[in-house]
C-alpha cells in the first residue's frame, strides 16, 4: 500500500468567508477563537514544551489584531495567525505567556498532525505579509485585505493587487538495478539521506526539472519519470511534487556544492539503517517507503 501523506485532521478553510468583513470580526471577538502567534517566521511555544504552540484567546491579547491572518476551522475552532513584527513586542509575548518563539520546520515533524499544519499555515503568512509589506510596483505601503489572503497597494493610483502564492519543487526517488539513489546535505543531522530534489525553473514542466535537476547533481540521466504524490512544504514556501524514475546510467557525479555526497543503496542497506531516513512525514519518506515495500 502507497504511503499517505494526508492528515487525519482537516483544516476547514472556508475561503467564502474571507472576503466577509463583518464576518472575521466576529470570529476575532469570539472567545473560542484561537491566535497563533509567529515572529520573524518562528511561533510562540510553552518554554516547558517546544513542540507545544500557544494558542491564545483574543480577548487576552492586547495587540493589534487587525493584522491577523484567518486560517481556517478545525473542528469548529477558528484559527488566526498574528505576526509580530517588532522584537519588542515579541519579547512581551514570551514574558507574559513564560514561552519562547520557536522555528516551526526544526519542531514540525513531532507536532501533534492538527498543530503542525495550523503552524505551518501561521509561519507561512508570517513569512509571506513580511516581504509585501509594500508595493513591488510603486514602493507604497500595502494593506491586509480579504482576512489576509489578499494585499493592496495603498496608492490610489497602483492599487496593485497581491496574493499569496507556492513554489513548484520536484523530488525524486531513482532506482537502477534493485538500487536507490539517495544524498545528504552537509546540514543535515549526521547520516541522513534523502531523495533529490530542486526547484522549477521558468519554463519548466515538472517532469523536465526533474531530468534536470539529477543530472546536475549527481550526473545521472533518467527515463520513465512518473508521477508519484505531492506535498505542501511551507518551510517556507514550496509545493513538492514527488517522482520516480528509472536510470539509465549508474555512474555518479557529484555536485558538491549542492550535495555533501550521495550513493546507490540496497533495500537491504537501507532497512539495516532506519536511522539515515528523513523524517517519517515528508514526501520523500513516502517515496523511499513505497520503493522498500516492492
Amino acid at each position: 500500500m502507497p504511503v499517505t501523506l494526508v492528515s487525519p485532521y482537516f483544516i476547514d478553510r472556508v475561503s467564502h468567508f474571507r472576503e466577509d468583513s463583518a464576518w472575521i470580526q466576529t470570529q476575532l471577538s469570539n472567545a473560542t477563537t484561537r491566535l497563533i502567534v509567529t515572529y520573524q517566521s518562528s511561533v510562540l511555544c510553552l518554554n516547558s514544551d517546544a513542540t507545544n504552540p500557544c494558542f491564545l484567546s483574543p480577548d487576552s491579547v492586547s495587540a493589534d489584531l487587525e493584522i491577523s491572518v484567518f486560517i481556517g476551522q478545525v473542528d469548529g475552532i477558528t484559527y488566526f495567525a498574528l505576526p509580530i513584527r517588532t522584537e519588542e513586542v515579541a519579547q512581551g509575548f514570551s514574558q507574559t505567556y513564560q514561552a519562547t518563539f520557536q522555528k516551526n520546520h526544526r519542531d514540525a515533524p513531532v507536532m501533534q498532525s492538527e498543530y503542525r499544519d495550523l503552524v505551518s499555515l501561521a509561519c507561512f503568512s508570517d513569512y509571506w505579509h513580511s516581504r509585501h509589506q509594500h508595493c513591488g510596483a510603486c514602493g507604497s505601503a500595502t494593506r491586509i485585505d480579504s482576512g489576509g489572503h489578499r494585499c493592496i497597494c495603498t496608492s490610489e493610483s497602483c492599487a496593485r493587487q497581491y496574493f499569496p502564492s507556492m513554489d513548484p519543487a520536484v523530488i525524486v526517488l531513482i532506482e537502477s538495478e534493485d538500487r536507490c539513489l539517495l544524498g545528504r546535505q552537509k546540514n543535515w543531522r549526521a547520516g541522513m539521506h534523502s531523495t533529490l530534489a530542486g526547484f522549477v525553473e521558468p519554463g519548466e514542466n515538472a517532469e523536465d526539472a526533474v531530468a534536470r535537476e539529477v543530472y546536475e547533481e549527481a550526473g545521472i540521466q533518467v527515463e520513465g519519470i512518473r508521477y508519484h504524490s505531492s506535498q505542501s512544504w511551507l518551510f517556507p514556501n514550496s509545493l513538492m511534487l514527488g517522482f520516480t524514475a528509472k536510470a539509465t546510467t549508474s555512474e555518479l557525479n557529484i555536485d558538491t556544492n549542492e550535495l555533501e555526497t550521495a550513493d546507490w543503496f540496497t533495500r537491504e542497506q537501507i532497512n539495516a539503517n532506519p536511522q539515515m531516513l528523513p523524517s517519517q512525514r515528508s514526501i520523500s519518506y513516502a517515496l523511499i517507503q513505497d520503493w522498500l515495500d516492492g
